[in-house]
């Protein structure tokens, strides 16, 4: 088993209900925009469409079986061919962050590789899967269509865990190891983008003080 993502169900939408949620992803398209706007990820060939559990039905499904917040990441994420994303971790699905992200793949294929930890996670139309962004992760869509997921990002809380696997002594060490990563990481960053790039420093800091308000104080609107 993959340390840092796990099948949660198989087949958790039927084939008609995943032929219906396929088109909307299609139709849908025209109107999506990049993940990353701008900055080193700016060129990356990622884009999103928001959705609303209120409005897609589909959406409450996943957040219902969950026992769910919606709160966080809610999307169609859209990979078009040929676009990689580098090896990295993310702090916002972090399980040691009290945080996970779920993947249903709504259309992909078998030229599409997603790894996590250095493995192979293969993973089928219509299952949905738990992703912990902890650990080091990315995707390459080597095929000629592109691939779509629906990705949610949420709290985990009792109900939520009940769908995990319970933590071991290997996840508490990984909790640590990231938390060491996270902090050289940081000061890394600080040390060289204060003169190289103060631009991007200034952006660094502007994250940082909205994730803390968030995290901390439970603020969502800090500019």
């Amino acid at each position: 088993m993959n340390s840092g993502s796990f099948l949660i169900q198989k087949n958790f939408f039927d084939q008609d209900k995943l032929v219906a949620i396929r088109a909307l992803a299609l139709e849908l398209e025209n109107k999506k925009t990049s993940v990353h706007e701008g900055g080193k990820y700016g060129d990356i060939q990622w884009h999103k469409i928001e959705l609303d559990p209120n409005i897609h039905s589909f959406m409450s499904e996943i957040y219902n079986f969950l026992g769910a917040e919606k709160d966080g990441i809610c999307v169609f994420y859209y990979l078009s061919p040929g676009a990689v994303l580098h090896p990295h971790r993310d702090l916002t699905g972090a399980s040691s962050n009290a945080r996970i992200r779920f993947h249903v793949p709504v259309i992909t294929n078998d030229r599409v590789f997603f790894n996590v930890s250095k493995e192979r996670v293969i993973m089928a139309e219509g299952e949905l899967w738990a992703l912990d962004t902890s650990y080091l992760h990315e995707v390459r869509n080597e095929s000629d269509c592109t691939r779509v997921h629906i990705v949610i990002e949420c709290p985990i809380n009792k109900s939520v865990s009940s769908k995990l696997p319970a933590k071991n002594l290997s996840g508490r060490i990984h909790d640590v190891y990231f938390l060491v990563i996270l902090l050289s990481s940081f000061v890394k960053s600080v040390l060289i983008n204060i003169w190289r790039d103060p631009k991007y420093f200034l952006a660094q800091m502007r994250m940082i003080k909205k994730f803390v308000a968030w995290r901390v104080f439970g603020k969502k609107d800090v500019k």
